[in-house]
């Protein structure tokens, strides 16, 4: 008799909050979108801006006020690992690459991850810029 393994199905809503063509409901993210979804609304989400939830997110921003420097991407590095292991179970995160341009304080942040139970390497790219 075989076994049937139940993989995992992530969904969330898609936040541009679309209707679908066809059908008229709000569409959805699944898998790997989902979890690439979230993970951008989790690094960009500062501390103490969820009502209720203030330690929900990440002080990654603060950093763009600094001069950017090995300690600095060291500590972005830190804090981008710690806020995913906190918030988000459904992810291994298997690197962090950063590239940009330091002098105009614009910082791009490659996460490498895996959710959980796929094979599939997910590669999220963001470029962080402070806003004065």
């Amino acid at each position: 008799m075989a076994t049937v393994t139940k993989q995992q199905i992530y969904k969330d809503f898609d936040l541009k909050f679309l209707a679908h063509p066809v059908t008229g409901k709000l569409q959805v993210k699944n898998n790997s979108e989902a979890v690439k979804q979230a993970v951008k609304l989790l690094i960009l989400t500062n501390l103490y801006e969820r009502p209720y939830r203030p330690t929900f997110g990440s002080s990654v921003r603060g950093y763009l006020f600094e001069n950017f420097t090995a300690s600095t991407r060291d500590n972005i590095a830190y804090v981008i690992k710690t806020t995913l292991a906190n918030f988000e179970p459904r992810i291994q995160l298997l690197d962090i690459i950063f590239g940009g341009n330091p002098d105009r304080n614009e910082l791009a942040v490659s996460i490498i991850f895996r959710p959980i139970n796929t094979t599939e390497t997910v590669t999220l790219n963001l470029n962080l810029e402070r806003i004065r």
